[in-house]
């Protein structure tokens, strides 16, 4: 039987008690995520649509990440840019290291009108980390349909797109295109793709950041 000294003694039970605190801390916090931002059933799960960064992306692809996922179009003449605007404050708000564990989701409803490079460059202009995504109607049906995202198209009429709000540099003055209604919602989806709640734009900043943490 081996004899620990005194010294020995306590460094060891020093060291039990920092671990369990740790645990005890560890155990908290993730009740403490729970409680703000439940574990959302029925809603969510896997999808694959185009990027506007090139290629195929797949919500798996962000394992890890908490989203913030909307879903919109770039012709939207209100709530779409005003969202954006939100959310990237939103983002600056959060420290470099934070920030890096966060990504934002635009997926365009809009799949005659936006393109990858188009919704590349609408982004952009809010913060060139966020991703956009579009595919063909069946594909952004089925991903709405997961995340119980409504949106219907106002008019089979195409209108004028002269007076949104965001005007990108280069845009046809005279092209037109579909309006739509849509969810104002911001999706919340932890790093294991599971739904934790909503946001909106008039959700304040403080109160999302203090959310958005508690999952990280």
């Amino acid at each position: 039987m081996i004899k620990l000294d005194k010294q020995t003694k306590v460094a060891s039970l020093t060291l039990i008690t920092i671990v369990l605190a740790l645990i005890f801390l560890s155990i908290s916090f993730t009740a403490k995520a729970n409680d703000m931002m439940p574990i959302l059933k029925g809603i969510g799960g896997n999808f694959s649509l185009q990027s506007s960064r090139g290629g195929e992306v797949s919500l798996s692809d962000f394992e890890g990440k908490v989203l913030m996922m909307f879903f919109g179009y770039t012709n939207c003449a209100d709530i779409c840019p005003t969202t954006m605007a939100h959310i990237s404050q939103l983002m600056n708000s959060l420290p470099p290291k934070q920030r890096e564990q966060v990504q934002v989701l635009f997926i365009s409803i809009d799949s005659e009108y936006d393109t990858p490079k188009h919704l590349n460059k609408y982004l952009s202009y809010f913060d060139p980390n966020f991703i956009g995504l579009v595919d063909s109607r069946d594909k952004i049906d089925h991903v709405a349909e997961l995340y119980k995202a409504e949106y219907a198209k106002l008019a089979n009429e195409k209108v004028t797109t002269e007076y949104k709000k965001l005007s990108l540099e280069g845009d046809d003055k005279t092209q037109k295109g579909y309006l739509y209604s849509h969810t104002a919602k911001i999706f919340v989806i932890d790093g294991k793709a599971r739904v934790r709640g909503f946001f909106y734009t008039g959700t304040p900043i403080a109160d999302m950041k203090q959310q958005l943490i508690s999952l990280l």
